[in-house]
Protein backbone atom coordinates (compact mmCIF):
# COMPACT_ATOMS: atom_id res chain seq x y z
CA UNK A 1 0.00 0.00 0.00
CA UNK A 2 1.43 3.43 -1.07
CA UNK A 3 1.10 6.00 0.73
CA UNK A 4 1.70 10.12 -0.54
CA UNK A 5 3.17 12.87 1.51
CA UNK A 6 1.99 16.21 0.44
CA UNK A 7 5.32 18.45 0.62
CA UNK A 8 4.14 22.17 1.50
CA UNK A 9 6.36 24.83 0.36
CA UNK A 10 7.40 27.33 3.07
CA UNK A 11 5.18 30.74 3.71
CA UNK A 12 7.18 33.22 2.02
CA UNK A 13 6.09 36.98 3.40
CA UNK A 14 5.79 39.02 0.22
CA UNK A 15 3.35 42.26 -0.95
CA UNK A 16 0.29 40.54 -3.08
CA UNK A 17 -0.22 42.63 -6.26
CA UNK A 18 -4.26 41.82 -5.71
CA UNK A 19 -6.42 43.73 -3.12
CA UNK A 20 -3.78 46.02 -1.86
CA UNK A 21 -4.47 49.58 -0.96
CA UNK A 22 -1.47 51.19 -1.43
CA UNK A 23 2.26 49.30 -1.40
CA UNK A 24 0.76 46.02 -0.48
CA UNK A 25 2.43 45.97 3.27
CA UNK A 26 -0.80 45.37 5.16
CA UNK A 27 -2.04 42.84 2.88
CA UNK A 28 0.69 40.60 2.72
CA UNK A 29 1.25 41.09 6.27
CA UNK A 30 -2.17 39.65 6.94
CA UNK A 31 -1.78 37.00 4.25
CA UNK A 32 1.34 35.43 6.11
CA UNK A 33 0.00 35.99 9.42
CA UNK A 34 -3.65 34.98 8.81
CA UNK A 35 -4.92 37.92 10.15
CA UNK A 36 -7.20 40.96 8.11
CA UNK A 37 -5.23 43.17 6.76
CA UNK A 38 -7.18 45.95 7.99
CA UNK A 39 -5.52 45.43 11.50
CA UNK A 40 -2.66 46.74 10.42
CA UNK A 41 -3.61 49.13 8.36
CA UNK A 42 -5.15 50.68 11.38
CA UNK A 43 -1.99 50.65 13.09
CA UNK A 44 0.27 51.80 10.56
CA UNK A 45 -2.17 55.08 10.43
CA UNK A 46 -2.55 55.44 14.08
CA UNK A 47 1.06 55.42 14.41
CA UNK A 48 1.32 57.63 11.72
CA UNK A 49 -0.79 60.45 13.43
CA UNK A 50 0.82 59.83 16.47
CA UNK A 51 4.62 60.81 15.29
CA UNK A 52 5.22 59.97 12.10
CA UNK A 53 6.54 56.26 13.15
CA UNK A 54 3.73 54.40 10.87
CA UNK A 55 5.45 56.32 7.79
CA UNK A 56 8.65 54.72 8.60
CA UNK A 57 7.90 51.62 9.43
CA UNK A 58 5.34 51.03 6.34
CA UNK A 59 8.48 52.62 3.88
CA UNK A 60 11.48 50.46 5.54
CA UNK A 61 8.54 47.21 5.48
CA UNK A 62 7.88 48.14 1.89
CA UNK A 63 11.50 48.29 0.86
CA UNK A 64 12.40 45.03 2.49
CA UNK A 65 9.39 42.43 1.38
CA UNK A 66 9.42 41.66 -1.66
CA UNK A 67 6.66 41.92 -4.03
CA UNK A 68 4.64 38.60 -4.85
CA UNK A 69 6.69 36.80 -7.99
CA UNK A 70 9.75 38.92 -7.51
CA UNK A 71 12.99 36.96 -5.59
CA UNK A 72 14.20 40.00 -4.48
CA UNK A 73 12.87 43.38 -2.81
CA UNK A 74 13.40 46.49 -3.74
CA UNK A 75 15.79 47.40 -1.71
CA UNK A 76 17.92 43.56 -2.34
CA UNK A 77 17.61 44.69 -6.10
CA UNK A 78 18.76 48.35 -5.47
CA UNK A 79 21.94 46.90 -3.65
CA UNK A 80 22.36 44.16 -6.09
CA UNK A 81 22.58 46.89 -9.06
CA UNK A 82 24.80 49.61 -7.63
CA UNK A 83 26.81 47.03 -6.01
CA UNK A 84 29.80 49.25 -7.95
CA UNK A 85 28.61 52.66 -6.82
CA UNK A 86 28.90 52.73 -3.17
CA UNK A 87 28.91 56.66 -3.43
CA UNK A 88 24.88 56.66 -4.38
CA UNK A 89 23.98 54.13 -1.25
CA UNK A 90 26.03 56.63 1.26
CA UNK A 91 24.31 59.32 -0.03
CA UNK A 92 21.16 57.62 -0.09
CA UNK A 93 21.55 56.74 3.23
CA UNK A 94 22.94 60.20 4.47
CA UNK A 95 19.25 61.31 3.34
CA UNK A 96 17.86 58.69 4.80
CA UNK A 97 19.20 59.46 8.08
CA UNK A 98 18.08 63.01 8.10
CA UNK A 99 14.72 61.95 7.05
CA UNK A 100 14.46 60.08 9.64
CA UNK A 101 15.25 63.22 12.09
CA UNK A 102 12.51 64.89 10.27
CA UNK A 103 9.97 62.37 10.72
CA UNK A 104 10.62 61.59 14.33
CA UNK A 105 9.05 65.20 15.02
CA UNK A 106 6.31 64.87 11.86
CA UNK A 107 2.36 65.03 12.21
CA UNK A 108 -0.29 65.18 10.67
CA UNK A 109 -2.52 67.26 13.02
CA UNK A 110 -2.95 69.66 14.00
CA UNK A 111 0.55 70.46 13.29
CA UNK A 112 2.57 68.98 10.64
CA UNK A 113 5.61 69.61 12.08
CA UNK A 114 9.02 68.28 10.32
CA UNK A 115 6.53 66.39 7.76
CA UNK A 116 7.32 68.45 4.50
CA UNK A 117 11.15 68.68 5.46
CA UNK A 118 10.94 64.73 5.18
CA UNK A 119 8.82 64.74 2.17
CA UNK A 120 11.06 67.10 -0.15
CA UNK A 121 14.24 65.27 1.40
CA UNK A 122 11.96 61.97 0.05
CA UNK A 123 11.55 63.27 -3.35
CA UNK A 124 15.32 64.99 -3.60
CA UNK A 125 16.59 60.97 -3.10
CA UNK A 126 14.08 60.06 -5.66
CA UNK A 127 15.42 62.76 -8.17
CA UNK A 128 19.17 62.34 -7.59
CA UNK A 129 18.54 58.58 -7.75
CA UNK A 130 17.49 58.67 -11.13
CA UNK A 131 19.55 61.59 -12.63
CA UNK A 132 22.73 60.38 -11.20
CA UNK A 133 25.14 59.43 -13.86
CA UNK A 134 25.06 55.43 -14.91
CA UNK A 135 28.46 53.83 -15.44
CA UNK A 136 28.63 52.84 -19.25
CA UNK A 137 27.99 49.57 -19.60
CA UNK A 138 30.49 47.60 -22.31
CA UNK A 139 29.83 47.59 -26.05
CA UNK A 140 28.17 44.55 -27.56
CA UNK A 141 30.44 44.00 -29.98
CA UNK A 142 33.80 43.62 -26.72
CA UNK A 143 34.96 47.45 -27.26
CA UNK A 144 34.79 49.77 -24.68
CA UNK A 145 31.68 52.02 -24.63
CA UNK A 146 31.91 55.12 -26.18
CA UNK A 147 32.36 58.01 -23.93
CA UNK A 148 28.90 60.15 -23.06
CA UNK A 149 29.22 63.85 -24.06
CA UNK A 150 29.90 66.10 -20.96
CA UNK A 151 25.75 67.33 -19.77
CA UNK A 152 25.81 71.15 -19.10
CA UNK A 153 24.77 71.92 -15.83
CA UNK A 154 21.99 73.61 -14.76
CA UNK A 155 24.06 74.99 -11.39
CA UNK A 156 24.97 78.57 -12.39
CA UNK A 157 21.51 79.06 -13.69
CA UNK A 158 20.32 78.13 -10.19
CA UNK A 159 22.47 79.99 -8.14
CA UNK A 160 23.06 83.66 -10.18
CA UNK A 161 18.63 82.64 -9.88
CA UNK A 162 18.83 82.37 -5.88
CA UNK A 163 21.32 84.77 -5.14
CA UNK A 164 19.72 87.52 -7.39
CA UNK A 165 16.46 86.75 -5.91
CA UNK A 166 17.68 87.03 -2.13
CA UNK A 167 19.84 90.06 -2.87
CA UNK A 168 16.99 92.18 -4.16
CA UNK A 169 14.42 90.94 -1.42
CA UNK A 170 17.42 91.34 1.27
CA UNK A 171 17.27 95.30 -0.19
CA UNK A 172 13.90 95.66 -0.27
CA UNK A 173 13.29 94.42 3.59
CA UNK A 174 16.38 96.47 4.74
CA UNK A 175 15.30 99.97 3.46
CA UNK A 176 11.80 99.57 4.15
CA UNK A 177 9.96 98.94 1.58
CA UNK A 178 9.19 95.20 1.64
CA UNK A 179 8.51 93.57 5.25
CA UNK A 180 9.52 90.00 3.29
CA UNK A 181 8.18 86.95 5.31
CA UNK A 182 11.46 84.90 4.71
CA UNK A 183 9.78 81.61 5.39
CA UNK A 184 7.75 82.56 2.23
CA UNK A 185 10.55 83.31 0.33
CA UNK A 186 12.77 80.37 0.94
CA UNK A 187 9.62 78.12 0.17
CA UNK A 188 9.33 79.64 -2.98
CA UNK A 189 12.74 79.44 -3.93
CA UNK A 190 12.88 75.59 -2.64
CA UNK A 191 9.70 75.14 -5.06
CA UNK A 192 11.51 76.48 -7.94
CA UNK A 193 14.66 74.90 -7.19
CA UNK A 194 12.62 71.34 -7.41
CA UNK A 195 11.03 72.33 -10.94
CA UNK A 196 14.32 73.44 -12.26
CA UNK A 197 15.71 69.89 -11.68
CA UNK A 198 12.72 68.07 -13.03
CA UNK A 199 12.87 70.05 -16.30
CA UNK A 200 16.33 69.74 -16.61
CA UNK A 201 16.67 65.85 -15.89
CA UNK A 202 13.64 65.92 -18.49
CA UNK A 203 16.00 67.54 -21.04
CA UNK A 204 19.02 65.56 -20.00
CA UNK A 205 20.77 68.46 -18.13
CA UNK A 206 23.07 67.97 -15.23
CA UNK A 207 21.40 68.78 -12.07
CA UNK A 208 23.26 66.68 -9.28
CA UNK A 209 24.66 70.61 -7.67
CA UNK A 210 21.55 72.11 -8.38
CA UNK A 211 19.94 69.09 -6.13
CA UNK A 212 22.61 69.66 -3.40
CA UNK A 213 21.66 73.77 -3.76
CA UNK A 214 17.99 72.28 -2.63
CA UNK A 215 18.69 70.32 -0.13
CA UNK A 216 20.62 73.44 1.47
CA UNK A 217 17.67 75.89 0.84
CA UNK A 218 15.37 73.51 2.46
CA UNK A 219 17.48 72.88 5.34
CA UNK A 220 17.66 76.90 5.93
CA UNK A 221 13.85 76.81 5.64
CA UNK A 222 13.89 74.45 8.14
CA UNK A 223 15.62 75.90 10.47
CA UNK A 224 13.68 79.57 10.41
CA UNK A 225 10.43 78.16 10.28
CA UNK A 226 11.64 76.08 13.29
CA UNK A 227 13.22 78.83 15.33
CA UNK A 228 11.75 81.42 13.61
CA UNK A 229 14.95 83.82 13.34
CA UNK A 230 14.58 87.30 11.93
CA UNK A 231 16.95 87.21 9.59
CA UNK A 232 17.71 90.89 9.21
CA UNK A 233 17.49 92.07 13.11
CA UNK A 234 21.02 91.47 14.01
CA UNK A 235 23.36 89.47 15.55
CA UNK A 236 24.82 89.99 19.14
CA UNK A 237 23.96 91.40 22.63
CA UNK A 238 21.23 94.24 22.70
CA UNK A 239 19.79 96.45 25.72
CA UNK A 240 16.29 98.21 24.94
CA UNK A 241 15.36 100.51 28.14
CA UNK A 242 12.33 102.88 26.89
CA UNK A 243 12.12 106.08 29.71
CA UNK A 244 8.75 106.87 28.44
CA UNK A 245 5.55 106.11 26.39
CA UNK A 246 6.68 108.45 23.77
CA UNK A 247 9.93 106.29 23.04
CA UNK A 248 8.12 102.66 23.23
CA UNK A 249 8.11 100.64 20.02
CA UNK A 250 5.30 98.38 19.64
CA UNK A 251 7.74 95.66 18.09
CA UNK A 252 11.45 94.73 19.36
CA UNK A 253 13.67 91.87 17.23
CA UNK A 254 16.83 90.51 17.52
CA UNK A 255 18.54 87.67 15.15
CA UNK A 256 20.91 85.48 17.52
CA UNK A 257 22.07 87.31 21.20
CA UNK A 258 21.30 88.02 24.48
CA UNK A 259 18.17 90.69 24.25
CA UNK A 260 17.04 92.20 27.47
CA UNK A 261 13.91 94.51 27.07
CA UNK A 262 13.32 96.89 29.56
CA UNK A 263 9.84 98.09 30.21
CA UNK A 264 9.95 98.96 33.85
CA UNK A 265 10.05 102.97 34.14
CA UNK A 266 7.52 103.44 31.09
CA UNK A 267 4.24 105.08 32.68
CA UNK A 268 1.73 103.05 30.37
CA UNK A 269 -1.30 105.02 29.08
CA UNK A 270 -4.72 104.03 29.95
CA UNK A 271 -6.09 101.07 28.07
CA UNK A 272 -4.02 98.30 26.67
CA UNK A 273 -0.51 98.93 25.14
CA UNK A 274 0.63 96.03 22.88
CA UNK A 275 4.37 95.01 22.47
CA UNK A 276 6.05 92.32 20.45
CA UNK A 277 9.39 90.88 21.51
CA UNK A 278 11.42 88.41 18.92
CA UNK A 279 14.40 86.37 19.82
CA UNK A 280 15.83 84.07 17.05
CA UNK A 281 18.54 82.22 19.24
CA UNK A 282 19.46 83.20 22.52
CA UNK A 283 18.20 84.46 26.43
CA UNK A 284 15.25 87.30 25.99
CA UNK A 285 14.42 89.16 28.91
CA UNK A 286 11.72 91.37 29.56
CA UNK A 287 11.06 93.55 31.97
CA UNK A 288 7.24 94.91 32.73
CA UNK A 289 6.02 98.03 35.07
CA UNK A 290 5.67 96.78 38.37
CA UNK A 291 1.86 98.21 39.18
CA UNK A 292 0.04 97.17 35.60
CA UNK A 293 -1.85 94.29 34.71
CA UNK A 294 -0.01 92.27 32.14
CA UNK A 295 -0.65 89.26 29.67
CA UNK A 296 1.67 87.71 28.39
CA UNK A 297 2.10 84.69 24.95
CA UNK A 298 5.00 83.26 25.87
CA UNK A 299 6.69 81.02 23.17
CA UNK A 300 9.74 79.19 22.53
CA UNK A 301 10.49 76.88 20.27
CA UNK A 302 13.30 74.89 21.98
CA UNK A 303 14.79 76.21 25.49
CA UNK A 304 12.95 77.00 28.63
CA UNK A 305 10.13 79.62 29.52
CA UNK A 306 9.96 81.45 32.61
CA UNK A 307 7.12 83.83 33.51
CA UNK A 308 6.76 85.84 36.87
CA UNK A 309 8.79 82.88 38.42
CA UNK A 310 6.89 79.86 36.43
CA UNK A 311 9.10 77.91 34.58
CA UNK A 312 8.36 75.62 31.90
CA UNK A 313 11.03 73.94 29.49
CA UNK A 314 11.49 71.75 26.41
CA UNK A 315 10.10 71.85 23.16
CA UNK A 316 7.50 73.51 21.07
CA UNK A 317 6.31 75.56 24.81
CA UNK A 318 3.46 77.68 24.87
CA UNK A 319 2.47 79.71 28.16
CA UNK A 320 -0.48 81.99 28.68
CA UNK A 321 -0.38 84.13 31.52
CA UNK A 322 -2.45 86.89 32.90
CA UNK A 323 -1.14 88.72 36.04
CA UNK A 324 -3.23 91.41 38.16
CA UNK A 325 -1.62 94.87 38.82
CA UNK A 326 -2.82 97.67 41.63
CA UNK A 327 -2.99 100.07 38.66
CA UNK A 328 -6.30 99.96 37.35
CA UNK A 329 -7.25 100.75 33.91
CA UNK A 330 -3.89 100.02 32.51
CA UNK A 331 -2.61 96.77 30.68
CA UNK A 332 0.33 95.43 29.06
CA UNK A 333 -0.48 92.73 26.46
CA UNK A 334 2.85 91.37 25.93
CA UNK A 335 4.06 88.69 23.19
CA UNK A 336 7.65 87.33 23.75
CA UNK A 337 8.71 84.31 21.23
CA UNK A 338 12.31 82.75 21.73
CA UNK A 339 13.30 80.58 18.52
CA UNK A 340 15.49 78.52 20.48
CA UNK A 341 17.38 79.53 23.99
CA UNK A 342 15.55 81.21 27.22
CA UNK A 343 12.18 83.80 27.88
CA UNK A 344 12.18 85.01 31.07
CA UNK A 345 9.08 87.98 32.02
CA UNK A 346 9.91 89.71 35.41
CA UNK A 347 7.97 92.31 37.70
CA UNK A 348 10.52 95.70 37.52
Amino acid sequence: METTDTIREPRRLSRPRDGRWLGGVSSGLGAYFDLSPAIYRIAFVALALAGGTGILLYIAAWLVIAEEGEDDSIAAAMLKRNHDRPGRAVGLALIAFVGILALSEARFWPSPGNLWLAAALAGAALVWWQVNPRSSAPSSHGGSATAASPRRSLFPLAAGGVLVVVGVIALLDIVGAWDADWRIVLGALVVAIGGLVAAGAAMGRSVGAVIGLGLLLGAVLALVVAIRVPVFAGIGDRVEHPASVTQLDSKYELGIGDFNVNLANVALPAGETHVKATLGIGDLTVHVPKNVAVEVDGRAGAGEVVIFGRSDDGTSIHDHVRDAGTLPGRRLVLDAHVGFGRLEVVRG
